[in-house]
């Protein structure tokens, strides 16, 4: 499967090659095999290897314009193997950071990356200027512009990356950079992504019980399954995950396994969750943000289920149900950018 998924990217790496020859241009396919660019074998969702960069570093070596197809490199069996959806941005990044590129420049179909989903919000303000973290919070949270393990490679490396369009190459695009300047109490974007669900749990007295979350995560771990936030008070806790993980046999399994083996008081899965998030690195020094964005959501009727700050205090978090998510992401960029 994996195979067929990479061909039109090859074929296209193929054929772009052999035009650009036919024009004049000293252009040269390259084979991610005969580069070097080995992953895991995991199928669809490959990882690179580490020895891949080293042997990738030799292509600052090549003079020719250089063709190398995205989304898929070569496990070390010799076997196709891809990354995830959207992994050509992957690819990208991978080769930027293995001859110390300069500035990896990806473009895409849009003038830059905007500060809510156009989709939601008419014309909304373009980002000029973002961090790498900043970034990863909003990839984490929905943005599509770039897959969210696209930077890693680079900003390990110190690269910039600047987003431009396909079809209009002379707009300015995004910087993504380890800094830029900032603004006290900036927020750079809004984010919301759903397919969320919460196990909600409380025992009395749960924070005297040494190893009690070690013990919750440890049930999960051996389902399988993966969680994204636990926020929690003294005798609750909540796990936050995607609902895709979870059908309704494993669902009754995991409950059954909590009650038994932890001896809860009480516990359910809450449903149709959605996670929308403000980002900015101008936020860790601003008070106010929180109430701001609270208050913002309360006037227009969207209720918070949950509420999570991370420790880098450069993005907060609000759980909420899925069939407000629209309404939240308005009253939101209402407040932080009209």
């Amino acid at each position: 499967m994996d195979s067929l998924k990479a061909a039109g990217e090859d074929n296209s790496a193929k054929l772009i090659a052999c035009y650009l020859k036919s024009i004049g241009y000293d252009a040269e396919y390259i084979n991610p095999k005969d580069a070097g660019l080995i992953l895991t074998s995991d199928p669809g969702n490959a990882q690179v290897l580490p020895e891949s960069y080293e042997k990738l570093a030799q292509l600052k070596n090549n003079d020719k314009l250089m063709i190398f197809p995205g989304f898929f490199g070569y496990s070390k069996d010799g076997k196709v193997v891809t990354f995830p959806r959207g992994g050509s941005d992957i690819t990208g990044s991978i080769l930027a950071c293995a001859v110390n590129a300069d500035m990896y420049e990806n473009f895409t179909d849009v003038d830059s990356v905007f500060v809510a989903n156009p989709n939601i919000i008419d014309n909304p303000k373009p980002i000029s200027h973002i961090t790498y973290r900043e970034m990863r919070e909003l990839s984490y949270a929905g943005f599509t512009v770039l897959h969210e393990e696209t930077l890693a490679p680079v900003f390990r490396a110190g690269i910039p990356v600047n987003i431009k369009n396909t079809n209009n190459p002379s707009a300015p695009g995004t910087i993504i950079a380890t800094t830029r300047e900032l603004s006290p109490g900036h927020v750079v974007g809004i984010a919301c992504d759903g397919g969320f669900c919460s196990i909600n749990l409380s025992k009395y007295m749960m924070n005297r019980e040494i190893g009690f979350g070690r013990r919750l995560l440890q049930i999960l771990e051996e389902e399988g399954i993966s969680y994204e936030h636990t926020p929690s008070g003294i005798d609750n806790i909540s796990v936050i995950l995607k609902e895709k993980q979870i059908d309704s046999e494993k669902e009754e399994r995991i409950i059954k396994r909590i009650r038994d083996e932890l001896n809860v008081d009480e516990i359910n899965i809450e449903h149709d969750l959605s996670m929308i998030i403000i980002v900015g690195e101008g936020m860790r020094n601003t008070i106010g943000i929180a109430a701001r964005a609270a208050t913002a959501l309360a006037k227009e009727s969207v209720n918070l289920e949950m509420i999570n700050q991370g420790s880098s205090e450069i993005s907060m978090m609000f759980g909420i149900k899925s069939e407000d998510s629209v309404k939240a992401v308005r009253a939101l960029y209402k407040e932080f950018f009209e």
